[in-house]
């Protein structure tokens, strides 16, 4: 019995120095709330993605480099090429900036693929233990540039590509919808000769206000290894970092889905950006469902109701017409 004892105090040391990084040093039990429900509610599924008949999978597409690391993304698309046009989504997954994986929209990317033709790319883009910001929102650029650079091949429409992620994922998405025309934003990933906006985005239970995270001291130490400082250390950052500040007439429509009861990013954020949206012009749709804690899209029945309001909008948006198989 004693190898077994060993064996298994030797795991518990290694799983504690595997997540010692992700957690940090809590400064209290408002950080730990917060930080914990982001733990216990995101889902990033383990297995292979069911997929549907007709829909083509394809598992990390190299989509371009940082450095000399290869970029890669998860692919869902129809086995054949819709004679239409068709729409991209680019899906960034959540998980605080720290953890998390494309797995994470692997079917919502295989329905929109499967129903509608969608070109559907689900990111593995850098997180804040490799690289600091911007590297993950130059991944985000990188992928739909990739995506607009395979546009006439792939029979893509290159003005109806869709920026859609959610928690962390959401706040990435809504800098995306934000930063258009940004240079520093854009990296040097490939496919530079292509834009990097997106035509719409779709926003799960997004940050979009540091300083209220701040306040509220919800993941601050996630903020701070995402960043790369506290907000007394770098204020300027925590304010680039606020989409909220960086909306203007060149936003693109918006849909926003938050739980009431989300105890990692109030749904009090998804509210102002809304009316902000409003504020300027902008074509906002905002969803908020009752008593749900954070990231409870992803989890049935919860995530097929969340992905039929999604379907709605793209539906409005794009015109999308029946099934393409």
């Amino acid at each position: 019995m004693q190898p077994r004892i060993v064996h298994v105090a030797v795991m518990a040391v290694a799983f504690c120095m595997m997540i010692e990084p992700l957690v940090g040093e809590p400064r209290d039990e408002t950080l730990d709330e917060a930080y914990l429900e982001s733990l216990k509610t995101e889902v990033h599924p383990k297995n292979p993605p069911i997929v549907s008949e007709g829909v083509l999978f394809r598992f990390k597409v190299i989509i371009g480099k940082a450095g000399n690391r290869n970029l890669t993304a998860d692919v869902f698309t129809p086995k054949k090429i819709p004679s239409e046009p068709r729409p991209a989504i680019v899906f960034l997954h959540g998980g605080s900036w720290m953890f998390g994986s494309p797995n994470q929209f692997h079917y919502h990317s295989d329905y929109l693929a499967g129903k509608y033709g969608f070109f559907a790319v689900s990111v593995d883009y850098r997180l804040s233990g490799e690289a600091q910001f911007p590297a993950a929102l130059q991944d985000a650029k990188c992928a739909i540039r990739w995506v607009r650079s395979h546009a006439k091949k792939l029979n893509i429409d290159p003005q109806r590509v869709v920026i859609c992620g959610g928690s962390a994922g959401g706040h990435l998405s809504s800098m995306v919808a934000t930063t258009a025309g940004v240079k520093e934003y854009e990296g040097s990933g490939g496919h530079q000769g292509f834009p990097s906006h997106a035509n719409a985005a779709v926003i799960f239970n997004g940050e979009f206000d540091m300083w209220d995270l701040v306040e509220k001291k919800s993941l601050i130490d996630a903020m701070r290894q995402f960043i790369g400082g506290t907000a007394e250390e770098m204020p300027e950052k925590y304010d680039e970092l606020s989409s909220i500040k960086r909306i203007d007439s060149k936003t693109p429509p918006t849909l926003l889905l938050h739980g009431t009861e989300d105890r990692c990013v109030s749904h009090e954020q998804a509210v102002a950006f809304f009316n902000r949206l409003k504020e300027v012009g902008i074509h906002a749709e905002l969803e908020l469902y009752e008593g749900k804690p954070h990231a409870w899209f992803n989890k049935e029945p919860d995530r097929t109701e969340a992905l039929k309001r999604m379907e709605k909008f793209l539906v409005s948006q794009f015109g999308l017409g029946k099934s393409e198989k």
